[in-house]
Protein backbone atom coordinates (compact mmCIF):
# COMPACT_ATOMS: atom_id res chain seq x y z
CA UNK A 1 0.00 0.00 0.00
CA UNK A 2 1.40 3.45 -1.12
CA UNK A 3 1.52 5.79 1.56
CA UNK A 4 0.11 9.39 0.84
CA UNK A 5 2.40 12.01 -0.07
CA UNK A 6 3.07 14.49 2.58
CA UNK A 7 0.80 17.44 1.53
CA UNK A 8 2.67 20.07 3.36
CA UNK A 9 6.65 18.91 2.13
CA UNK A 10 6.60 21.52 -0.06
CA UNK A 11 6.25 23.97 2.75
CA UNK A 12 8.49 22.61 5.35
CA UNK A 13 11.14 22.19 2.28
CA UNK A 14 10.30 26.54 1.78
CA UNK A 15 10.57 26.87 5.61
CA UNK A 16 13.62 24.97 6.04
CA UNK A 17 15.77 27.08 2.76
CA UNK A 18 14.93 30.21 4.44
CA UNK A 19 16.04 29.33 7.87
CA UNK A 20 19.35 27.97 6.18
CA UNK A 21 19.95 31.59 4.62
CA UNK A 22 19.03 33.22 7.92
CA UNK A 23 15.87 34.94 7.00
CA UNK A 24 12.92 32.80 8.77
CA UNK A 25 10.67 34.81 10.18
CA UNK A 26 9.09 34.76 13.39
CA UNK A 27 6.34 37.03 15.38
CA UNK A 28 6.86 37.54 18.58
CA UNK A 29 4.51 39.05 21.42
CA UNK A 30 5.28 42.74 23.00
CA UNK A 31 3.50 44.75 25.35
CA UNK A 32 3.37 48.75 24.67
CA UNK A 33 4.36 50.94 27.49
CA UNK A 34 2.07 53.92 27.33
CA UNK A 35 3.74 57.08 26.88
CA UNK A 36 7.20 55.91 25.93
CA UNK A 37 9.13 54.13 23.25
CA UNK A 38 9.76 51.06 25.68
CA UNK A 39 7.91 47.60 25.44
CA UNK A 40 7.76 44.13 27.15
CA UNK A 41 8.94 41.03 25.90
CA UNK A 42 8.73 38.13 27.88
CA UNK A 43 9.31 39.75 31.48
CA UNK A 44 12.30 42.12 30.00
CA UNK A 45 11.71 46.02 29.22
CA UNK A 46 13.02 47.26 25.42
CA UNK A 47 14.13 50.25 24.59
CA UNK A 48 12.30 50.32 20.92
CA UNK A 49 13.85 51.82 18.03
CA UNK A 50 11.30 49.58 15.75
CA UNK A 51 7.51 51.13 15.84
CA UNK A 52 6.08 53.61 12.86
CA UNK A 53 4.05 55.28 15.77
CA UNK A 54 5.79 58.65 15.30
CA UNK A 55 4.11 60.44 16.85
CA UNK A 56 3.53 58.51 19.64
CA UNK A 57 -0.49 58.93 19.53
CA UNK A 58 -0.66 54.87 19.43
CA UNK A 59 -1.20 55.46 23.12
CA UNK A 60 -1.97 59.08 23.32
CA UNK A 61 -5.09 59.56 26.07
CA UNK A 62 -7.15 61.54 23.59
CA UNK A 63 -6.77 59.16 21.06
CA UNK A 64 -7.45 56.12 23.49
CA UNK A 65 -10.34 58.07 24.51
CA UNK A 66 -11.99 58.82 21.40
CA UNK A 67 -11.86 54.47 20.44
CA UNK A 68 -14.19 54.15 23.17
CA UNK A 69 -16.57 57.16 22.59
CA UNK A 70 -16.83 55.97 19.33
CA UNK A 71 -17.61 52.19 20.23
CA UNK A 72 -20.35 53.18 22.59
CA UNK A 73 -22.05 55.09 20.09
CA UNK A 74 -21.18 53.30 16.72
CA UNK A 75 -19.81 49.86 17.73
CA UNK A 76 -16.78 47.95 17.03
CA UNK A 77 -17.44 46.83 13.89
CA UNK A 78 -19.45 48.13 11.16
CA UNK A 79 -20.76 44.88 10.15
CA UNK A 80 -20.75 45.32 6.20
CA UNK A 81 -19.24 46.94 3.37
CA UNK A 82 -19.67 50.48 2.34
CA UNK A 83 -21.92 50.26 -0.28
CA UNK A 84 -24.40 48.13 1.83
CA UNK A 85 -24.88 49.44 5.02
CA UNK A 86 -21.46 50.20 6.96
CA UNK A 87 -20.94 53.50 5.84
CA UNK A 88 -21.56 55.57 8.76
CA UNK A 89 -21.19 59.38 9.63
CA UNK A 90 -18.21 58.66 11.17
CA UNK A 91 -16.77 57.46 7.79
CA UNK A 92 -18.19 60.35 6.05
CA UNK A 93 -16.99 62.63 8.34
CA UNK A 94 -13.05 62.09 8.84
CA UNK A 95 -13.40 61.36 4.63
CA UNK A 96 -13.96 65.35 4.28
CA UNK A 97 -11.49 66.31 7.30
CA UNK A 98 -8.36 64.42 5.18
CA UNK A 99 -10.18 65.41 1.65
CA UNK A 100 -9.49 69.11 3.49
CA UNK A 101 -6.26 68.42 5.11
CA UNK A 102 -4.32 67.00 1.69
CA UNK A 103 -5.68 69.79 -0.21
CA UNK A 104 -8.11 67.65 -2.26
CA UNK A 105 -11.75 67.20 -3.63
CA UNK A 106 -12.30 64.03 -2.08
CA UNK A 107 -11.32 61.05 -0.13
CA UNK A 108 -11.72 57.53 0.34
CA UNK A 109 -11.16 55.30 3.77
CA UNK A 110 -9.69 51.70 3.34
CA UNK A 111 -9.13 49.15 5.92
CA UNK A 112 -5.27 48.84 5.34
CA UNK A 113 -2.71 50.61 3.64
CA UNK A 114 -1.55 47.22 1.85
CA UNK A 115 -5.10 46.79 0.55
CA UNK A 116 -5.47 50.08 -0.71
CA UNK A 117 -2.62 49.44 -2.82
CA UNK A 118 -3.20 46.00 -4.24
CA UNK A 119 -6.61 46.80 -5.08
CA UNK A 120 -6.03 51.24 -6.30
CA UNK A 121 -3.66 50.30 -8.66
CA UNK A 122 -5.64 47.67 -10.38
CA UNK A 123 -8.54 49.56 -10.50
CA UNK A 124 -6.99 52.50 -12.01
CA UNK A 125 -4.54 50.79 -15.09
CA UNK A 126 -5.32 47.49 -16.61
CA UNK A 127 -4.55 44.94 -19.36
CA UNK A 128 -3.33 46.67 -22.61
CA UNK A 129 -2.04 49.59 -19.87
CA UNK A 130 1.38 50.37 -18.67
CA UNK A 131 2.33 50.59 -14.79
CA UNK A 132 5.87 52.15 -14.13
CA UNK A 133 6.85 51.84 -10.10
CA UNK A 134 10.14 52.76 -8.47
CA UNK A 135 12.43 49.57 -8.09
CA UNK A 136 12.60 50.38 -4.23
CA UNK A 137 9.02 50.82 -4.26
CA UNK A 138 7.28 49.09 -1.26
CA UNK A 139 5.86 44.78 -1.48
CA UNK A 140 1.92 46.24 -1.96
CA UNK A 141 2.89 48.15 -4.55
CA UNK A 142 4.61 45.88 -6.93
CA UNK A 143 2.10 43.43 -5.64
CA UNK A 144 -0.18 45.43 -6.79
CA UNK A 145 0.71 46.61 -10.40
CA UNK A 146 1.03 42.50 -10.85
CA UNK A 147 -2.37 42.29 -9.83
CA UNK A 148 -3.46 44.94 -12.86
CA UNK A 149 -2.32 42.65 -15.77
CA UNK A 150 -1.10 45.53 -17.14
CA UNK A 151 2.57 45.61 -18.75
CA UNK A 152 4.64 46.54 -15.65
CA UNK A 153 8.04 48.15 -15.58
CA UNK A 154 10.35 49.13 -12.69
CA UNK A 155 12.19 52.36 -13.25
CA UNK A 156 15.92 52.93 -11.19
CA UNK A 157 15.15 54.52 -7.52
CA UNK A 158 14.57 57.81 -8.06
CA UNK A 159 15.96 58.36 -11.76
CA UNK A 160 13.16 60.30 -13.02
CA UNK A 161 15.27 60.19 -16.78
CA UNK A 162 15.16 56.89 -16.84
CA UNK A 163 11.47 56.95 -16.00
CA UNK A 164 10.93 59.67 -18.66
CA UNK A 165 12.71 57.70 -21.29
CA UNK A 166 10.17 54.69 -20.33
CA UNK A 167 6.57 56.44 -20.79
CA UNK A 168 8.71 58.07 -23.89
CA UNK A 169 8.86 54.24 -25.60
CA UNK A 170 5.72 53.37 -24.35
CA UNK A 171 4.29 56.49 -26.50
CA UNK A 172 6.29 55.18 -29.44
CA UNK A 173 4.87 51.80 -29.43
CA UNK A 174 1.54 52.81 -28.59
CA UNK A 175 1.66 55.76 -31.22
CA UNK A 176 -1.01 53.39 -33.71
CA UNK A 177 -3.33 52.53 -30.95
CA UNK A 178 -7.04 53.34 -32.05
CA UNK A 179 -7.31 54.38 -28.06
CA UNK A 180 -4.81 55.57 -26.06
CA UNK A 181 -3.48 52.93 -23.40
CA UNK A 182 -3.81 53.57 -20.07
CA UNK A 183 -0.53 54.58 -18.04
CA UNK A 184 -0.22 54.94 -14.24
CA UNK A 185 3.31 55.92 -12.67
CA UNK A 186 3.64 55.06 -8.96
CA UNK A 187 6.37 56.15 -6.31
CA UNK A 188 6.39 56.30 -2.19
CA UNK A 189 7.22 59.53 -1.52
CA UNK A 190 9.34 58.99 1.60
CA UNK A 191 10.82 55.33 1.14
CA UNK A 192 9.90 52.54 3.94
CA UNK A 193 13.20 51.13 4.01
CA UNK A 194 16.03 53.74 3.22
CA UNK A 195 14.03 56.97 4.47
CA UNK A 196 15.03 58.92 1.14
CA UNK A 197 12.56 61.38 -0.78
CA UNK A 198 11.07 60.62 -4.23
CA UNK A 199 12.12 63.78 -6.61
CA UNK A 200 7.86 64.35 -6.90
CA UNK A 201 8.29 67.84 -8.41
CA UNK A 202 10.15 66.32 -11.34
CA UNK A 203 8.02 63.20 -11.53
CA UNK A 204 4.87 65.38 -11.02
CA UNK A 205 6.92 66.91 -14.57
CA UNK A 206 7.41 63.76 -16.24
CA UNK A 207 3.71 62.67 -15.81
CA UNK A 208 2.49 65.57 -17.11
CA UNK A 209 4.36 65.81 -20.14
CA UNK A 210 2.81 62.19 -21.01
CA UNK A 211 0.02 62.63 -19.77
CA UNK A 212 -0.17 59.79 -17.07
CA UNK A 213 -2.23 59.10 -14.03
CA UNK A 214 0.27 59.70 -10.76
CA UNK A 215 -0.28 58.33 -7.40
CA UNK A 216 2.09 58.53 -4.83
CA UNK A 217 2.10 56.63 -1.32
CA UNK A 218 2.59 58.82 1.57
CA UNK A 219 2.51 56.46 3.88
CA UNK A 220 5.95 57.26 5.77
CA UNK A 221 4.99 60.90 5.97
CA UNK A 222 1.93 62.33 6.50
CA UNK A 223 1.27 63.39 9.92
CA UNK A 224 5.03 64.41 10.26
CA UNK A 225 6.05 66.59 7.33
CA UNK A 226 3.84 69.72 6.43
CA UNK A 227 2.76 72.90 8.05
CA UNK A 228 -0.11 70.95 9.67
CA UNK A 229 1.38 67.48 9.10
CA UNK A 230 -0.26 66.75 5.35
CA UNK A 231 2.99 65.21 4.38
CA UNK A 232 5.10 65.31 1.44
CA UNK A 233 2.43 64.94 -1.59
CA UNK A 234 -0.64 67.35 -0.37
CA UNK A 235 1.23 70.39 -1.82
CA UNK A 236 1.76 68.71 -5.99
CA UNK A 237 -1.92 69.39 -7.42
CA UNK A 238 -0.45 67.26 -9.98
CA UNK A 239 -0.65 63.96 -7.72
CA UNK A 240 -3.77 62.74 -8.88
CA UNK A 241 -4.38 59.47 -6.04
CA UNK A 242 -2.36 60.51 -2.81
CA UNK A 243 -2.55 57.47 -0.41
CA UNK A 244 -2.26 57.90 3.43
CA UNK A 245 -2.01 55.35 6.42
CA UNK A 246 -3.06 56.11 9.49
CA UNK A 247 -0.66 52.68 11.01
CA UNK A 248 2.63 55.29 11.02
CA UNK A 249 2.06 58.93 12.25
CA UNK A 250 -1.64 58.29 13.26
CA UNK A 251 -1.29 55.49 15.76
CA UNK A 252 -4.36 53.46 14.75
CA UNK A 253 -4.96 51.40 11.52
CA UNK A 254 -6.44 51.82 8.18
CA UNK A 255 -5.49 53.75 4.95
CA UNK A 256 -7.32 56.23 2.89
CA UNK A 257 -6.77 57.37 -0.97
CA UNK A 258 -7.42 61.24 -1.74
CA UNK A 259 -7.93 62.62 -4.83
CA UNK A 260 -10.66 64.50 -7.40
CA UNK A 261 -14.28 63.21 -7.16
CA UNK A 262 -14.02 61.62 -10.13
CA UNK A 263 -11.42 59.05 -8.55
CA UNK A 264 -13.63 58.87 -5.84
CA UNK A 265 -16.54 57.66 -7.66
CA UNK A 266 -14.55 55.74 -9.90
CA UNK A 267 -12.92 53.38 -6.53
CA UNK A 268 -16.31 53.24 -5.03
CA UNK A 269 -17.75 51.61 -8.23
CA UNK A 270 -14.42 49.25 -9.71
CA UNK A 271 -11.62 49.23 -7.00
CA UNK A 272 -12.54 45.71 -5.04
CA UNK A 273 -11.18 46.59 -2.20
CA UNK A 274 -13.56 49.24 -1.99
CA UNK A 275 -16.35 47.38 -2.61
CA UNK A 276 -16.01 44.25 -0.75
CA UNK A 277 -14.69 44.95 2.20
CA UNK A 278 -16.78 45.19 5.56
CA UNK A 279 -15.92 49.06 6.13
CA UNK A 280 -13.45 50.38 8.67
CA UNK A 281 -14.36 49.49 12.28
CA UNK A 282 -16.22 52.69 13.47
CA UNK A 283 -14.04 52.72 16.83
CA UNK A 284 -10.93 53.18 14.90
CA UNK A 285 -12.35 56.00 12.82
CA UNK A 286 -13.36 57.70 15.65
CA UNK A 287 -9.44 57.47 17.08
CA UNK A 288 -8.14 58.43 13.68
CA UNK A 289 -10.25 61.60 13.79
CA UNK A 290 -9.37 62.33 16.82
CA UNK A 291 -5.27 61.72 15.95
CA UNK A 292 -6.02 63.97 12.94
CA UNK A 293 -7.07 66.54 14.99
CA UNK A 294 -4.28 66.14 17.04
CA UNK A 295 -1.41 66.38 14.05
CA UNK A 296 -3.31 69.27 12.74
CA UNK A 297 -3.44 71.21 16.27
CA UNK A 298 0.61 71.86 16.62
CA UNK A 299 0.53 69.85 19.81
CA UNK A 300 2.88 67.58 18.24
CA UNK A 301 5.60 69.98 17.84
CA UNK A 302 6.36 67.67 14.54
CA UNK A 303 8.91 70.77 14.16
CA UNK A 304 10.45 70.28 17.11
CA UNK A 305 10.75 66.10 16.22
CA UNK A 306 12.20 66.72 12.76
CA UNK A 307 15.15 68.87 14.79
CA UNK A 308 16.08 66.02 17.00
CA UNK A 309 16.33 63.59 13.94
CA UNK A 310 18.29 65.95 12.41
CA UNK A 311 20.54 65.97 15.35
CA UNK A 312 20.34 62.11 15.60
CA UNK A 313 21.70 61.29 12.07
CA UNK A 314 24.49 63.83 12.61
CA UNK A 315 25.19 62.37 16.11
CA UNK A 316 25.36 58.65 14.53
CA UNK A 317 27.65 60.14 11.33
CA UNK A 318 29.75 61.39 14.28
CA UNK A 319 30.07 58.13 15.38
CA UNK A 320 30.98 56.30 12.04
CA UNK A 321 27.50 55.37 10.74
CA UNK A 322 26.70 56.32 7.57
CA UNK A 323 22.78 56.84 7.38
CA UNK A 324 22.69 58.04 3.70
CA UNK A 325 20.37 58.39 1.81
CA UNK A 326 17.93 59.04 4.62
CA UNK A 327 17.59 62.45 6.29
CA UNK A 328 14.21 61.10 7.93
CA UNK A 329 12.62 59.57 11.27
CA UNK A 330 13.77 56.19 9.13
CA UNK A 331 17.51 55.85 9.65
CA UNK A 332 19.19 53.01 7.83
CA UNK A 333 22.28 51.17 9.50
CA UNK A 334 23.20 49.25 6.95
CA UNK A 335 25.27 46.37 7.75
CA UNK A 336 25.35 43.96 4.66
CA UNK A 337 25.42 40.60 5.04
CA UNK A 338 21.75 38.86 6.47
CA UNK A 339 24.01 37.12 9.58
CA UNK A 340 25.38 40.06 10.18
CA UNK A 341 22.25 41.77 10.83
CA UNK A 342 21.26 39.37 12.60
CA UNK A 343 24.04 39.16 15.17
CA UNK A 344 23.68 42.98 15.37
CA UNK A 345 20.28 43.46 16.27
CA UNK A 346 20.90 39.89 19.28
CA UNK A 347 23.22 42.50 20.69
CA UNK A 348 21.48 45.13 21.12
CA UNK A 349 19.19 43.45 22.74
CA UNK A 350 21.51 41.73 25.39
CA UNK A 351 21.97 45.66 25.88
CA UNK A 352 18.10 46.53 26.55
CA UNK A 353 17.33 47.80 22.66
CA UNK A 354 15.22 46.16 20.32
CA UNK A 355 16.02 47.11 16.62
CA UNK A 356 14.68 44.53 14.31
CA UNK A 357 17.46 43.42 11.40
CA UNK A 358 15.44 43.55 7.91
CA UNK A 359 16.62 41.08 5.35
CA UNK A 360 15.92 40.21 1.61
CA UNK A 361 13.54 39.97 0.40
CA UNK A 362 11.92 42.87 2.07
CA UNK A 363 15.63 45.01 1.18
CA UNK A 364 17.49 44.31 -1.93
CA UNK A 365 20.84 41.01 -1.39
CA UNK A 366 23.24 42.05 0.08
CA UNK A 367 22.02 45.52 1.96
CA UNK A 368 20.87 43.92 5.28
CA UNK A 369 20.42 46.33 8.01
CA UNK A 370 19.00 47.63 10.95
CA UNK A 371 16.31 49.69 10.02
CA UNK A 372 16.18 52.33 12.77
CA UNK A 373 12.65 53.89 13.61
CA UNK A 374 12.91 57.46 15.66
CA UNK A 375 9.82 58.30 17.51
CA UNK A 376 8.83 61.63 19.10
CA UNK A 377 8.89 60.15 22.15
CA UNK A 378 12.85 59.67 22.09
CA UNK A 379 15.16 61.69 24.08
CA UNK A 380 18.40 62.23 23.35
CA UNK A 381 19.43 59.98 26.37
CA UNK A 382 17.40 57.27 24.33
CA UNK A 383 19.69 57.83 21.38
CA UNK A 384 22.99 58.22 23.30
CA UNK A 385 22.19 54.45 24.33
CA UNK A 386 21.14 53.47 20.83
CA UNK A 387 24.44 55.02 19.43
CA UNK A 388 26.91 54.01 22.88
CA UNK A 389 25.24 50.15 21.97
CA UNK A 390 26.12 50.10 18.06
CA UNK A 391 29.90 51.48 18.76
CA UNK A 392 30.24 48.64 21.57
CA UNK A 393 29.25 46.24 18.81
CA UNK A 394 31.34 47.32 15.97
CA UNK A 395 34.39 47.51 18.24
CA UNK A 396 33.58 43.76 19.45
CA UNK A 397 33.65 42.79 15.86
CA UNK A 398 36.65 44.76 15.01
CA UNK A 399 38.30 42.47 17.80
Amino acid sequence: MTLPADRFARLRAGLEARDAAARLRRVEAYVPEPGTPYVLHEGRRLLSFCSNDYLGLATDPEVVAAVARSAVSHGVGAGASRLVVGSFDLHATLEAELADFTRRESALLFVSGFQANTSVIPALVDQGGLVLYDELAHASIRRGCWLSRAETRPFRHNDVGHLDAQLQDWAERSANLAEAAPTLVVTESLFSMDGDRAPLDRICQVAERHGALLLVDDAHAVGVYGSQGEGLAAGHARVDALLGTFGKAFGTSGAFVAGSEVLREHLVNFCAGAIYSTAPSPAVVGATAAALTAIRSGRLDQEGFLSFVSSAHARLRAAGFDTAPSDSHIVPIRLGEDRDALACESYLRSRGILAVAIRAPTVPEGTARLRVSLSRLHTPEHLDQLVEALVEYRGREAA
